[in-house]
Formats: C-alpha cells, structure tokens, sequence
C-alpha cells in the first residue's frame, strides 16, 4: 500500500510539474502574440519619427537582405540543382517532362521556398537581433531610452520587424528566381529537356494560388521570427549568460512556430 500511495505521489508530482511546463509555455506564447501586437501597430500609433523608422529600417534590410545575400544565391541554385537532378532523369524516362513544370512550382515557389529563405533570415539576422537588442538591455541602455522618454519597443522593435519583414520578400523572390534557373540551367546539362518544353511547364503549373500560399508564407514566417527575435531580446534583463539563453530559446521558439504555420497554410491550401 506504501508502495502505491509514493507511485501516486510520484505520478501525481509528474503530471503537476508538465502542466506547470505546459502552462508556462502558454504564457510565453501569449506574451509573444502580444509583442506581435505592439509591433504590428507601433508604426502607426504615437508621434511620427519617419526620419529614424526608415534609418533603422534600411539598417535592417541591409544586414538582413544585402550584406550575405550571394548565400542564398548559391544554395537556391543547389536547390534548382537537387530537384531537377534527382526527378527530372525519372520524368524523362516515363515521357512525363511536363511535370517538371508543376514540380518546381510545388517545391520552390510554395513549399520549400519559404521555408529555406526563412532558415537563412533565422540564421542570419534572427540570432543578431536577439544579442544585440539583449545587450542593450544587460547594459540598461534599454532603461535609458525610457528614462529619456523614448518607446524603445517602437525606436529598436517595430525598425527592425518591418525590415525583416521586407527582406524576406525580397530574398524569398530571389531565391525562386534562382532556384528556377538553377533547375533550368541542370535540366539542360543532365536531363537534355527542351528549354521551351521547360519553360512552358513551368509557366502552365504556375497558378494565382502557388504564388499567394508563397507570400504568405513568407510574410509570416518573417513577422514570427522578428517578433520572436525582439521578445527574447527585451526579456534579457541581469547577464550576457541570458542573453546566450535566449538567443537560443528564441532560435527553438522560431522553428516550432515556422514549423507550425507552415502545416496549418500547408492544409489549408489542400482543404
């Protein structure tokens, strides 16, 4: 009897701590869509700093979109490269190189696309964000800015979530481009297709609908690892030893929630 009432006790400890974990989590969720809130309307609330908001913002899209874009450039091309080489010689043995067309537009333009840009602007602009707007507030330069009567959540936030915002757009088009001239330029050199039998494919199996379910996508992505990015960032409050936390906790937050939107835009275009 003993020994069942301490593997209740056990249980019951177990249970109780992973719904404290649950509810935590459902807490932090909640204070990031809140965050998305603020961010979303604080550049269109309050006095207008139009000089500052587009300073900062092309800051942003420089670091975010220019600065290492040749890096996307080259993966897309391997991407163009993956998809034509390992489907098309199969298409082309079954005379089915019209499906080439519809194979590119489900893997780069409304699938993968988004996903891969939005990996890049993670790694390359998500971390930095998180680290340099965590510092600031290790160094209570965050505090400052309030003391001077600054929003800082407007002046280093909404910049910087609008500017993400926008290079994803902008890489995510430029990864399409490359990744169809990729799989054009390899379609040619292992798969010998017609270049007009390629691009009437293509421009045949491209729809309204591949495009839209794309910008989505990738608007979305960029506002949720911007939002995550500037969160985790603000919620650094006593050491860098945090700040290193975070940025890690916000790199995971990121790839669930990306992951997450994704399968929800994913069923709703197959619904």
């Amino acid at each position: 009897m003993n020994r069942l009432f301490r593997m209740v006790r056990i249980l019951g400890g177990l249970l109780g701590q992973a719904w404290g974990h649950f509810l935590a989590r459902m807490s932090r969720l909640l204070d990031i869509c809140a965050m998305f809130h603020r961010l979303i309307l604080g550049a269109f609330i309050g006095p207008p700093c139009i000089g500052l908001f587009f300073r900062e913002l092309s800051r942003q899209v420089y670091f975010t979109a220019i600065r290492r874009a040749y890096i996307l450039v080259f993966t897309s091309l391997m991407l163009g490269m993956l998809v034509i080489v390992h489907a098309t010689q199969q298409l082309v043995k079954l005379q089915g190189e019209e499906f080439i067309g519809w194979l590119l537009v489900t893997i780069v333009v409304r699938e993968v696309g988004p996903v891969w840009a939005a990996f890049f602007v993670l790694l390359n602009s998500g971390g930095a964000i998180t680290v340099e707007i965590g510092n600031m507030s290790v160094n209570q330069e965050i505090r400052a800015l309030k003391m001077m009567g600054i929003d800082p959540y407007r002046y280093l936030g909404v910049p910087r979530f609008w500017g993400m915002t926008i290079s994803l757009i902008c890489l995510y088009i430029l990864c399409v481009f490359t990744a169809i001239i990729g799989g054009y330029l390899f379609a040619q050199a292992f798969a010998e297709i017609f270049w007009a039998k390629f691009w009437l494919s293509f421009v045949n199996a491209l729809q309204l609908i591949d495009l839209s379910v794309g910008f989505a996508k990738t608007t979305l992505f960029a506002m949720l690892i911007a939002t995550v990015s500037i969160y985790f960032g603000f919620s650094s409050r006593f050491n860098v030893d945090e700040v290193a936390r975070n940025t890690s906790e916000a790199a995971i937050w990121s790839l669930v929630l990306i992951g997450a939107t994704d399968i929800i835009l994913t069923a709703a275009y197959y619904l």
